[in-house]
């Protein structure tokens, strides 16, 4: 191990890997690069006026009529408008960068010891904030536009997320006293994940394309795609906490997440640019 990993003297509770911390501050930096400049690519183009894209964002409430006969009936209000939309692509890469930055210089010496010990907090609270402006942004796209549906979808990935640091942080005492793993959080977590995808799912389904060209290709493949990536992390925690065949290594599994987070968010920002953005979208 390198002059790092002997500055810190936390204990082990992960078997040693062959993945060097030096290896993953490197792998760290790269990442870091390669989210920025999509990032910043996005933010860019969303921006342009001829690549224009915005959204209104609607709230419900109702209205009683005395009558006679008395009724109660919805009101619709414009609450707000997304302008240059395209710059929130940008902004769960530009999430993603930051983290990426904080692991491999002013933080990665906490880096190193969460990981020891079967954690990385940064990835979580990174994930909490990228991936819900992530599915904020496909609801949209299949015509979720309701403020408060919009905010319970964010809130509720948001929480899946953290049940997934506290499913990392409670089984740092199962290491530490050498019992069985608890799925608990795991499992809550997988409920609350699920929640935004059945609604964006039911929207899906109930798209009227009878009245139009139909569902675009791109949200097609917005829809089939992220659905995917977002299961393979679920997926990725069950392989490193069973130790399965190379997931046994707790810093292969690290390195998985990381790559999962990179091709996911690249596929979304370039699905939403070349669907939306491009001239002839």
């Amino acid at each position: 191990m390198n002059s790092t990993d002997n500055d810190l003297k936390d204990e082990w509770l992960i078997p040693k890997s062959d993945i060097s911390f030096d290896y993953l501050r490197k792998f760290n930096r790269n990442m870091f690069f390669l989210h920025l400049i999509q990032g910043l690519l996005m933010v860019i183009f969303g921006f342009l006026p001829q690549l224009g894209f915005s959204a209104d964002i609607y709230t419900f409430y109702q209205n009683f009529d005395p009558g006679p006969p008395p009724t109660f009936g919805p009101v619709i209000e414009v609450f707000f408008t997304f302008t240059a939309l395209g710059a929130l692509v940008g902004t769960f890469l530009l999430l993603s960068a930051l983290a990426h930055f904080l692991i491999a210089y002013p933080l990665n010496k906490k880096y190193v010891r969460d990981l020891k010990r079967g954690v990385n907090k940064i990835r979580w609270f990174e994930y909490a904030f990228s991936s819900s402006v992530m599915i904020f942004l496909i609801a949209l796209f299949f015509g979720v536009l309701d403020f408060w549906s919009l905010f319970m979808i964010f809130v509720s990935n948001f929480l899946m997320n953290m049940f997934g640091l506290v499913m990392e942080n409670y089984n740092v005492y199962t290491r530490k006293l050498k019992e069985k793993i608890n799925w608990t959080p795991y499992y809550l977590g997988v409920i609350a994940g699920a929640v935004p995808w059945i609604v964006i799912t039911a929207y899906f389904i109930n798209t009227d394309v009878s009245v139009g060209p139909g569902i675009p290709w791109f949200v097609y493949m917005i829809y089939g795609i992220e659905l995917l990536f977002f299961n393979t992390f679920a997926i990725n925690m069950i392989l490193q906490y069973k130790g399965v065949g190379k997931w046994k290594d707790y810093l292969y599994g690290e390195r998985v997440y990381q790559l999962l987070s990179l091709v996911s968010k690249t596929f979304l920002a370039w699905l939403v640019f070349a669907g939306v953005f491009s001239p002839t979208g």
